[in-house]
């Protein structure tokens, strides 16, 4: 008997977009496939089943995981696999964040029609463009490199969000550069642009997965810690205890990105005031145990002294090859 089929059978919990379906086939794959008797759950949660609402109109922080936690919880799946940008950085009692694969682009991506394009503005879209969005953060960094832009809701699939740019019903959309290159997607004659992550902040722990069990499954905790990827580990841990710190989660226009450098870290951060309105960013430089402390303590500084963070600059590039 070969060591991977030595292990016991794992049910994966999953969401059923095509997104969430990638990510749990990937980890599917990971932990050695059906062979090695890992099988897949679709479980629907508030946030596929209500796609008329915008996500700050969300009653709690669980509005994508909260029904896969209580699978997990009640044992009728083994691990829950989420886009960690998604998952609340607070626990449930009895669960752990038990592992984060190798961590994917970071990184937000325009993708413009060429009738809206126009690369006198920082952000490149023509004056009056309608750019879809169902971020908060977006949002509000949209207002601050893009007056000259409407941010319109949008909500569906990664697949749904590109198509209504395509057929005409938006101008432009921004989409996490993750989620389009995972699905392999085309965008057909739409000009695609990367954002740089370093002004355009992306959401804490954007492009890495998260996979949650119970706390008391030992043995499989041990095992989902061979398919973690430290580095990315360590970065997102710092974002996320920043956005903990900041009280934030989807309910706040927040971005966080943290880099090591041996036993330094840098945090990047920004966040927008209460109404949504000015865009304040910092950058925090230090010990890893100390920068989401000083990070909090200069983006709060910044929010009382009223003083956003100044627009324009070199903000996109045209999109590298995705192959």
């Amino acid at each position: 008997m070969s060591a991977a089929q030595s292990w016991p059978p794992i049910v994966i919990g999953t969401r059923g977009s095509d997104l969430a379906l990638w990510q749990a086939r990937h980890l599917q794959a990971l932990l050695g496939g059906e062979t090695a008797g890992v099988t897949l759950q679709i479980i629907k949660t508030r946030g596929d089943k209500l796609l008329d609402i915008p996500l700050q109109q969300q009653v709690d922080k669980g509005f994508f995981t909260k029904e896969l936690e209580s699978a997990l919880l009640d044992r009728h799946i083994d691990v829950a696999i989420h886009s960690l940008k998604d998952l609340p950085t607070q626990m449930p009692p009895g669960l752990v964040l038990a592992a984060v694969p190798p961590r994917a682009d970071v990184g937000d991506v325009l993708f413009v029609r060429p009738e809206a394009y126009d690369p006198e503005f920082a952000l490149p879209v023509r004056h009056g463009a309608r750019v879809g969005t169902a971020s908060l953060r977006r949002t509000a960094l949209l207002a601050h490199v893009a007056p000259q832009a409407k941010a319109e809701f949008l909500r569906g699939n990664v697949p749904t969000r590109l198509d209504k740019a395509k057929d005409g019903q938006l101008d432009a959309v921004v989409l996490a550069r993750a989620g389009v290159s995972r699905l392999g997607l085309d965008w057909g004659d739409l000009l695609a642009f990367d954002l740089e992550p370093k002004l355009w902040l992306p959401a804490a722990a954007q492009g890495a997965l998260g996979v949650q069990c119970r706390d008391d499954d030992r043995a499989l905790c041990e095992r989902l810690q061979a398919i973690a990827d430290p580095a990315a580990t360590q970065a997102v841990t710092l974002e996320r205890e920043l956005l903990q710190r900041m009280e934030g989660g989807c309910h706040s226009p927040f971005g966080a990105l943290a880099e090591f450098n041996g036993e330094k870290a840098r945090l990047w951060a920004g966040i927008a005031n209460a109404a949504g309105q000015g865009w304040y960013t910092v950058t925090a430089t230090g010990p890893a145990d100390a920068v989401a402390s000083r990070a909090e303590e200069l983006l709060r500084v910044a929010l009382a002294a009223d003083r956003p963070a100044q627009g324009g600059g070199v903000w996109v590039q045209a999109a590298r090859s995705w192959s």
